[in-house]
């Protein structure tokens, strides 16, 4: 019994490294995932039958009511930050689909200690956008930034960029990312 004692703690401590490679990495190779499968998607002219020859949403949980579909997913570093390695940062996608066409494509990050930030392609900019991309910073009564939101239309080349939009290793990455420059590189160009 003695002979396989050591082999099997071995092993079992192998598995839980694997276990926990995993658990740190997943988070942000789901986001990359879902950062690729909404690459090039336009509002107003993808239909919901080229999103759904796209593999990542072929699995992806929708719901759908009053003539409204909405594809999302979520991703949260949740072993780093609850071993307090990592501020809790959380990301989540959603394609909503109206009438069988994408309408809406909405990424959002946010992270403990920083504004959420929300990158939105639309069909049509909020009247005080007068730029496409346009940056909204919410600001309520008590001067406190409470999200920023970048928005652009279908013709915007934002759309063929996704996957460097935001930074989904951030997800995965000890102490995560502690800037929006960090989060999101659009934000330099940007001015965030």
């Amino acid at each position: 019994m003695k002979k396989y004692l050591v082999p099997m703690i071995v092993l079992g401590l192998v598995g839980a490294g694997i276990f926990i490679r995993h658990e740190i990495v997943a988070p942000a190779h789901g986001a990359a995932f879902d950062m690729e499968a909404i690459n090039g998607l336009t509002v107003g002219q993808s239909t919901e039958a080229d999103l759904l020859r796209r593999p990542a949403f072929q699995k992806m949980e929708f719901k759908c009511e009053e003539g409204v579909c909405i594809y999302h997913s979520e991703h949260v570093n949740t072993l780093l930050s609850g071993l307090h390695l990592a501020p809790r940062t959380f990301f989540s996608m959603a394609v909503l689909v109206k009438e069988g066409m994408v309408t809406q494509v909405y990424v959002f990050m946010t992270r403990k200690g920083l504004a959420p930030i929300a990158i939105i392609q639309t069909m049509k900019m909020p009247a005080d956008c007068a730029s496409n991309p346009c940056v909204k910073r919410h600001i309520p009564p008590n001067r406190i930034l409470a999200s920023i939101s970048i928005l652009f239309k279908n013709d915007s080349d934002l759309r063929n960029r996704m996957p460097e939009a935001m930074r989904t290793e951030c997800l995965s990455r000890m102490r995560g990312c502690s800037s929006y420059t960090e989060l999101v590189p659009l934000a330099k160009d940007l001015n965030l």
